[in-house]
C-alpha cells in the first residue's frame, strides 16, 4: 500500500449504497422533468458515473472546469464552460454535482455562473462535506430545497472529517482519484 494512503474514512461499500440511495431519491425529485447534470471535473467524475447509472430517468450530462486546488492549498476559482453550454441550459433544471464541499467557494461561483443562463433552478449536489460545514446548513442534506445562498449544498453524499482526504475522484497532486474508497490523506513525517 501507499506510504500517503491513511486510514479508510469511507469503503466501497458504504459509497455504493448512498450513491444508490441518492440516485433514488434525485430521480423521484426530477421525476417528469429532464435536467440538465452539470459536473464539475475531475474529481466528481467517479461519483457522475455511478450516479447516472442509478438514475432511471432521462438526463443530459455538461462538463465544467472549476479549479481551486493547487496540489493541497485552496485559491481563487477558475471557471471553464464549454463552447454553446448556455443553449443547452437555458429554461431547464440544473442540477450541479461535485466531489467535495470545502470552501464552500467553487460551488458559489458556479451557481451564480449557472443562473446567468436562465435555468429553470438551480440545485447543488455533492458527495462529501467536511464537516465543519454540516454544523451551519439550515435543512437536512437530503431536503427538497432551491439554491442555498453562499453555495451550500441542497444534497450531500456524506458529512466528512475536515481533513484531507484522497479517493473516489479525491486527489492529492493528480493521485489517488482511482481508489474505490475514501481515505485521509497521511502526509511525510
Amino acid at each position: 500500500m501507499d506510504h500517503q494512503i491513511g486510514d479508510v474514512l469511507l469503503t466501497a461499500a458504504q459509497i455504493a449504497a448512498r450513491v444508490r440511495q441518492l440516485g433514488r431519491i434525485l430521480s423521484h425529485t426530477y421525476r417528469g422533468r429532464e435536467p440538465v447534470l452539470v459536473a464539475i471535473m475531475n474529481g466528481c467524475v467517479l461519483f457522475l458515473a455511478d450516479l447516472v447509472r442509478r438514475w432511471p430517468g432521462p438526463v443530459d450530462l455538461e462538463f465544467i472546469s472549476a479549479a481551486s486546488y493547487d496540489g493541497a492549498q485552496a485559491g481563487r476559482v477558475r471557471l471553464a464552460l464549454p463552447a454553446g453550454f448556455a443553449s443547452r441550459v437555458a429554461g431547464r433544471p440544473i442540477l450541479v454535482i461535485d466531489d467535495i464541499y470545502d470552501t464552500g467557494a467553487t460551488l458559489a461561483v458556479v451557481c451564480r455562473k449557472m443562473k446567468d443562463f436562465g435555468p429553470t433552478e438551480v440545485r447543488t449536489l455533492v458527495m462529501f462535506r467536511k464537516r465543519r460545514h454540516a454544523a451551519s446548513a439550515t435543512r437536512a442534506p437530503l431536503s427538497k430545497g432551491r439554491s442555498r445562498a453562499r453555495g451550500r449544498p441542497d444534497w450531500v453524499g456524506f458529512d466528512i472529517p475536515d481533513r484531507f482526504v484522497i479517493g473516489y475522484g479525491l486527489d492529492y497532486c493528480g493521485r489517488y482519484r482511482n481508489l474505490p474508497y475514501l481515505a485521509l490523506l497521511r502526509q511525510a513525517p
